[in-house]
């Protein structure tokens, strides 16, 4: 049931399965409840998340196969599909408390969210789990996402998936149909009140700007560093647009941040180049997002690193690991998100799987951000599912913040997304691609306090459910 559950997450998006395991789930837990202790139900959830995420982190080992030495070691990625699956046997657990059948049912989308909860926070956090990414690819899902938030519109999702289940339940108490009326009426409700705000949207726009995204796929190992140089600065000097961005670590060659003058030697006045590097200062080295303007340098580093492929977490004590991880920990960047061009165009950096992270996103409003810009080299992810679900990843996050957004991927998949989540335009996977695009910016606001409101309403649910279940005449009326 695992396995099937991961066809529904992108790039399958098989979304009538999901009428079909969920309710069998509940059925089979409700089986179970009575008679299992919370060890069975641990190992049942251990079974199910090993199931689910074997398919889902499919292609969490190829990063392992870019170099040689580190080949021998690509039987490691199990670890983590093995470690996030205790979460899903902990999730379980929380079926113990929930003997009836309709109680069941109505726990269900909480046990899945609350298992997405603790993937994204504990410890460093791993919000790549988002059930959010059943609804990535349609116009309904696009409306749950941007003014619901990933949370609450992953918990609606499995909510409808279940709705076939109370088709074969016995409606034999009025408690029955109260507990039904006050669990989701005001869920209900509430879902109707974004349409005000649709209506009362004017989109004004304030800037518009012509763009060039390139694609370039760049070999990770750089070998010949000097015509990709020269490559580069071809491709910005024949564009004609206001802004020519790259991809993550594009820049062939270190750069010294207390030398970088040579770097905006070729840019030409009105013109700004965007490119992700390597940087170092005072024997620090940084995964660094450049923009490039004429004699102005910007820089931001990355702010969240990936554990055991940027730095070695505990490396006095992991030390042995160094033939995966490198000698050499990157730096966590210090300034703060935010890049403003010399024509006042407020930029939000995000490099790589930083996207993933929906606390970067909080301040958006406040800072006046117009546009987001991820530049990520996706060689990394393989060329399976990795890619897709990065890229579907970003497209949600484009709903969350209400501001369009430019991927711009090594080998792809690139993208220009409105801020409806609406792909303008995009390449294909592993082919050397550019997008050319006016693209205009609006002064709309994000709805990122409302997302934490729904949440707080599902914890809610969830209390309300459990107060039920522990009434000793709820048993016996049900």
């Amino acid at each position: 049931m695992g396995t099937l559950t991961s066809l529904l997450y992108p790039p399958f998006f098989m979304l009538p399965l999901g009428f079909i395991i969920f309710p069998y789930l509940v059925y089979l837990i409700s089986k179970a409840s009575y008679q299992k202790s919370f060890l069975t139900l641990f190992l049942y959830g251990i079974f199910f998340g090993f199931g689910f995420l074997i398919i889902y982190l499919s292609w969490i080992h190829n990063p392992f196969l870019v170099y040689e030495t580190t080949r021998p070691y690509a039987f490691l990625g199990i670890l983590l599909p093995i470690f996030l699956s205790i979460f899903f046997g902990l999730g379980f657990c929380i079926y113990k408390y929930f003997k009836n059948p309709l109680l069941i049912i109505l726990v269900t989308p909480f046990v899945f969210t609350s298992i997405e909860f603790f993937i994204s926070n504990f410890i460093y956090g791993f919000p790549w789990v988002s059930n959010s990414l059943i609804l990535s690819n349609n116009l309904f899902g696009f409306y749950l996402i941007k003014y619901f938030g990933t949370i609450t519109s992953g918990y609606l999702i499995i909510s409808i998936f279940l709705l076939t289940s109370f088709l074969f339940y016995d409606y034999k108490s009025k408690n029955v149909l109260k507990l039904i009326f006050f669990t989701y009426s005001p869920l209900m409700f509430v879902l109707i009140i974004p349409i005000i705000f649709i209506f009362s949207n004017n989109n004004t726009f304030s800037k518009e700007l012509t763009i060039d995204i390139y694609q370039i796929l760049n070999p990770i190992v750089k070998i010949n560093k000097k015509k990709i140089e020269e490559n580069i600065i071809n491709i910005i000097n024949k564009s004609d647009s206001n802004y020519v961005v790259f991809a993550e670590n594009n820049f062939p060659y270190l750069i010294d941040k207390n030398n970088p003058s040579n770097l905006t030697s070729f840019i030409k006045n009105g013109k700004k180049v965007i490119i992700g590097g390597t940087t170092f200062k005072d024997g620090n080295y940084y995964n660094s997002f450049l923009l490039l303007e004429k004699d102005k340098i910007h820089f931001f580093d990355k702010k969240i690193l990936v554990p055991f492929g940027e730095f070695l977490p505990f490396r006095k004590y992991l030390n042995f690991m160094e033939v995966i991880s490198g000698s050499v920990d990157f730096k966590t960047g210090k300034l703060e998100r935010i890049l403003i061009t010399e024509d006042n165009l407020k930029i939000l950096p995000i490099i790589c799987y930083e996207i993933i992270f929906d606390q970067i996103f909080n301040n958006i409003n406040k800072k006046e951000v117009d546009i987001l810009i991820n530049i990520t080299n996706d060689s990394w992810f393989g060329n399976k599912i990795g890619p897709y679900q990065h890229f579907y990843i970003t497209r949600i996050k484009s709903l969350i913040a209400n501001r369009p957004l430019l991927r711009v991927s090594n080998n792809g998949i690139s993208a220009i997304i409105d801020h409806n989540g609406k792909i303008i335009k995009s390449s294909k996977l592993n082919q050397i691609s550019n997008l050319n695009y006016k693209i205009k910016i609006n002064n709309n606001r994000n709805y990122l306090h409302f997302h934490k409101l729904f949440s707080y309403y599902i914890f809610f649910i969830f209390i309300l459910l459990l107060i039920s279940s522990r009434k000793r005449n709820n048993e016996k009326e049900f």
